[in-house]
């Protein structure tokens, strides 16, 4: 009971108010819609972080360069090469014969000489008593006696004897260096820190926009009240005035949980591995270990075996006396001399001659030595050594250099904002008045758009299509239903969820333009409203299923 009666005094209020609300002085043939001054709302861009700013960090690898490096293989060192001795052949004079002397003989020589031989000395003579002569025979020297010098002479023997032909000399021997190996160790590749990095961590998050605010507006009753007597349902239809709820839309955000880092590691770790693992290599570098020496050898003198003349005995003289040469003379001499008176007699002399002989003698002739003209080598210039140069012999090893290390770049990445449109209420609207439409306006108008099969999407045809049938019309401040509808091909549910779709998008369209969205009605209704035969079953040409697939606007009260 206390149902009916508060459906009855709905009726009754709904009534009284759809009665006193009709236009006023209409004019027969004409159509008028009722308008409802809307809330006047204003778009307000909200900007939303979605995502935190954070760093973006960049590896730049280390960047190498490849070098070329002379190593010594082997040290320079000194060689010795002998400068052998020079010889020359000389004539050289050998003693065959020692030098001796000779004495020869210088024969007496006789010369002759005149002396004056008293042959009566000279006596006094007595006058009285003459002395008494006797006649003797004397002997006189008439060569004295004198030495014979006889040489002895020296006497010789044959005896052999060594002759140096060839001199004694050295000559000198290389001792070679003696050369040894050493492994040295070189860097053929430098490492620079390997950079790993760790990115920012994000949790995930969200955020609610309120984009419209909770408001109300008046909305007719679909169906007329059921106790309605009147025979035209609108009679019977009531206003209700209802609280549209807010509008939210959630946005999925990031935040930023850690921002990202860099871990540096160095370039290579001995402790881990191998000296391999860490770009070294090794090579082989000959060097000396004993430098080249030299040793003198004695060369021995050639000796050659000749005969040679050796005076044993030097010459020497014998004296031999030679007796003098004497002749027998006669001669007076006084036996008895005078006696009384003495009377010099001057003695008688005789001139005589007599040869005078120089004795022999011996001289000293020197008897020079023989010699006999032989060959012998000669050492000229003695030997020696020259020392060569050994220059030092390298190769070239290639070894990667880091020119660069490795680096990082940051990059600082903004916060991804997204801005949101929320209407803002700036005038409350709720009057109604009554506008003057075209009366084909209030039925169903096709817009020309073609979708295409199971696709919501508009084209750019479709959209200059709304821009010229029904911008113009919105822009008189009446209210708009959108009605899409599907072919029959496809399930009912998924073709009534396909037009919603449709609808919507020119509905958002529409908004995007700048229409007020509680002017736009959307409606899909799916296959539920053919205009053809084309229902379920029935085999139809594409053109008839195209029929079907339309779009379609209408004025309505608000």
């Amino acid at each position: 009971m206390k149902k009916i009666l508060f459906s009855c005094i709905m009726l009754v209020f709904c009534s009284f108010a759809f009665s006193q609300d009709l236009p006023t002085n209409p004019e027969p043939g004409k159509c008028y819609v009722r308008c409802v001054t809307p809330d006047v709302w204003t778009n307000q861009d909200v900007t939303i972080q979605v995502s935190p700013a954070y760093k973006k960090i960049k590896v730049v690898p280390a960047q190498y360069s490849t070098e070329n490096e002379v190593v010594v293989v082997q040290s320079m060192a000194q060689e010795l090469s002998v400068v052998p001795a020079k010889y020359e052949t000389q004539s050289f004079e050998v003693v065959v014969k020692e030098a001796s002397q000779k004495l020869e003989k210088i024969p007496a020589t006789t010369s002759y000489e005149e002396e004056t031989v008293v042959v009566q000395e000279a006596s006094q003579r007595l006058e009285i008593v003459p002395a008494v002569y006797e006649t003797q025979n004397f002997e006189v020297v008439v060569q004295p006696a004198t030495k014979k010098v006889v040489i002895v002479p020296a006497k010789y023997e044959e005896q052999e004897i060594s002759v140096v032909s060839k001199e004694a000399s050295q000559r000198l021997e290389v001792i070679p260096a003696v050369w040894g190996t050493e492994t040295l160790t070189y860097k053929k590749r430098e490492y620079g820190s390997t950079l790993k990095v760790v990115p920012a961590k994000f949790s995930a998050g969200y955020q609610t926009v309120e984009v419209k605010p909770a408001s109300a507006r008046w909305e007719m009753s679909d169906t007329p009240a059921a106790e309605c007597a009147s025979s035209d349902p609108n009679d019977c239809r009531y206003w209700c005035y209802k609280n549209v709820p807010a509008q939210n839309i959630t946005i999925n955000t990031q935040e930023l949980a850690s921002d990202a880092q860099v871990m540096r590691t160095p370039g290579c770790d001995q402790e881990g591995g191998s000296d391999a693992d860490c770009g070294t290599g090794t090579y082989t570098r000959k060097v000396v270990k004993t430098p080249a020496t030299t040793r003198v050898i004695d060369i021995p003198a050639v000796m050659k075996t000749v005969n040679k003349t050796v005076m044993v005995t030097p010459p020497t003289t014998r004296v031999v006396d030679v007796p003098a040469v004497t002749k027998t003379m006669k001669r007076t001499v006084m036996v008895t001399p005078p006696t009384t008176r003495v009377i010099d007699i001057p003695a008688v002399t005789k001139t005589i001659k007599r040869t005078v002989i120089s004795p022999e003698s011996s001289r000293v002739v020197e008897i020079p030595a023989v010699t006999k003209t032989m060959q012998r080598t000669v050492m000229v210039t003695p030997p020696t050594t020259k020392v060569v140069e050994i220059p030092q012999k390298t190769a070239t090893l290639k070894k990667t250099v880091l020119a660069a290390d490795a680096r990082v770049n940051e990059t600082n990445v903004p916060a991804v904002t997204k801005t949101v449109t929320k209407e803002v209420l700036t005038k409350k609207g709720g009057l109604t008045t009554w506008k003057e439409v075209d009366c084909k306006l209030v039925e169903y108008n096709d817009l020309n758009i073609n979708w295409n099969l199971g696709s919501a999407s508009l084209t750019n045809a479709a959209k200059a299509e709304i821009d010229a049938k029904l911008l113009p019309v919105l822009k008189e401040g009446v209210s708009v239903e959108i009605a899409s509808h599907t072919d029959s091909r496809g399930s009912k549910t998924s073709n009534r969820a396909l037009s919603e779709r449709r609808a919507q998008a020119v509905t958002n369209y529409l908004i995007s333009k700048g229409v007020n969205s509680s002017r736009i009605v959307s409606n899909g209704y799916g296959e539920s409203r053919l205009v053809n035969r084309c229902s379920d079953g029935v085999s139809c040409t594409e053109r008839e299923h195209l029929a079907n697939r339309r779009t379609q606007f209408r004025v309505i009260n608000q």
